[in-house]
């Protein structure tokens, strides 16, 4: 019999990575903590970093910054976004969680 589960529980059973990209880090910062909080909320398994150098940085060619990127996918750019909009993104794109 094989187990069905929910979104939340698809969604909490995934190692997900999250990176905050770009030069300022007050913004980093910011949007760092909010994924944070979001991810803590949605008990989701991620690994959540920073990015500020500038090579790193200029890998995702002109993005704007800060930028939010999950499992590779942009999720975000050009705004710190709060910790429930972080929420609802994550929830509506599951597929940027489920690998």
């Amino acid at each position: 019999m094989q187990a069905s589960f929910t979104l939340r529980q698809q969604i909490s059973m995934a190692v997900n990575k999250v990176e905050v990209i770009g030069s300022n880090r007050r913004e980093n910062y910011r949007l760092t903590a909010n994924f944070r909080a979001a991810i803590a909320r949605l008990k989701i398994k991620a690994q959540v970093r920073q990015v500020t150098d500038p090579i790193e940085i200029a890998k995702w060619g002109t993005i704007p910054t800060p930028a939010a990127i999950v499992n590779g996918e942009v999720l975000s750019t050009a705004k710190v976004i709060d910790s429930k909009q972080i929420e609802k993104l994550l929830l509506r794109f599951p597929k940027l969680l489920i690998a």
